[in-house]
């Protein structure tokens, strides 16, 4: 799964929905939406995304496996006891394989951590939990896990499969 295309598939199907939104609330077809409304629609689709297609080509440019971890920001009161269980296997994998892989750390609360509704798609709200993480190589999605912590094995079996 191409990351630059899982991301294209979302941010086109939020303008969909919200012209379609702006159809419904106003009783006019969708094609009289995108006259009156477009430009401003662009706008904020634009912005609302610039900072996961940004956190997108960091990603992709990366020649090595990278580590992708979405977590609660640790100074908030409220801990993601998940995220803490899971933090131990990250640092072991960065301790294990170094230069050979890339970690990237995101918070939930930053803009950039709206990549995670992008990477966990078609599951109830509910059913969204932190921390996610991902291998990511050569901009190619191998692997997400939600909501749970993942054994240092498992990812080390999966950046091994990649780099040979």
């Amino acid at each position: 799964m191409d990351l630059r295309e899982i991301l294209h598939k979302h941010k086109e199907s939020f303008r969909k929905k919200l012209v379609e939104s702006l159809s419904n609330q106003h009783s006019m077809p969708t094609g009289e939406v995108m006259k009156q409304f477009g430009d401003n629609i662009e706008i904020l689709v634009t912005s609302r995304y610039a900072p996961l297609e940004q956190i997108v080509d960091d990603i992709c440019v990366v020649k090595k496996p990278v580590v992708l971890n979405i977590m609660r920001d640790r100074q908030r009161e409220d801990k993601c006891k998940i995220c803490e269980s899971n933090e131990p296997n990250i640092q072991a994998l960065d301790q294990m394989h170094g230069n050979a892989i890339s970690i990237f750390e995101i918070s939930e609360d930053s803009a950039a951590g709206a990549i995670y509704h992008v990477l966990f798609t078609g599951a109830p709200d509910e059913d969204k939990k932190l921390p996610l993480t991902a291998v990511i190589h050569n901009c190619d999605v191998k692997r997400v896990w939600a909501g749970k912590k993942v054994d240092v094995s498992v990812y080390t079996g999966l950046i091994h499969k990649v780099l040979v």
